[in-house]
């Protein structure tokens, strides 16, 4: 390769990372950056720093038929006279509602979801909305698009700590993902 080649494939090669290459990379480092979160959380409880979420409670709560995401859940507990005659009952601003001994970790057992770790889903509609809500060419930001999921987002993080951390291999991962994709340029560009 001569100088003057040299210097057009590096021309090139400035061009591709600073501009659109640059937010591409990022918003695919947002997408894969949630992947990577929502396997380690969901398939182990583990937070960014290794550490396991608290339990779920299983302290006595309030529910009533509007408590659970599938309307099973409430038919096994609620639905028969039989049934609710079985439950302590207490009113609540108008509410009836009955008290469940073992908390929401009751609560998930009655809608067949696994209660070994806190994984931070019953119906998944959280999870899903979580996606890049920002980037720019150096940056990129990933959180719930919807009103109601971000308060979601937000109570989860205010109660067990910040959700969407990544630990130090999957920074690493990321990182070595981004630095193919520089490497790949050069390659396209005979360097």
């Amino acid at each position: 390769m001569t100088l003057p080649e040299a210097n057009k494939s590096l021309d090139n090669i400035v061009k591709e990372m600073t501009g659109h290459f640059q937010g591409e990379m990022m918003v695919k480092l947002g997408v894969e950056a949630k992947r990577l979160i929502f396997d380690r959380v969901h398939d182990t409880g583990i937070d960014a720093k290794g550490n396991k979420y608290a339990s779920y409670s299983t302290k006595p709560t309030l529910v009533g038929d509007k408590t659970f995401a599938f309307k099973f859940a409430s038919q096994a507990l609620l639905g028969s006279k039989s049934k609710r005659k079985k439950l302590e009952w207490r009113t609540v601003k108008g509410k009836h509602l009955a008290i469940l001994p073992g908390g929401y970790e009751k609560i998930r057992q009655l809608q067949n979801r696994q209660i070994n770790h806190v994984d931070f889903s019953v119906t998944q509609r959280m999870w899903q909305d979580i996606n890049v809500i920002k980037s720019t060419n150096n940056s990129v930001t990933i959180g719930a698009k919807e009103d109601l999921n971000k308060k979601k987002l937000s109570g989860n993080t205010a109660r067990k700590g910040d959700i969407l951390d990544l630990n130090k291999k999957e920074i690493d991962e990321l990182k070595h993902t981004y630095g193919l994709s520089v490497l790949n340029i050069f390659k396209q560009n005979g360097l």
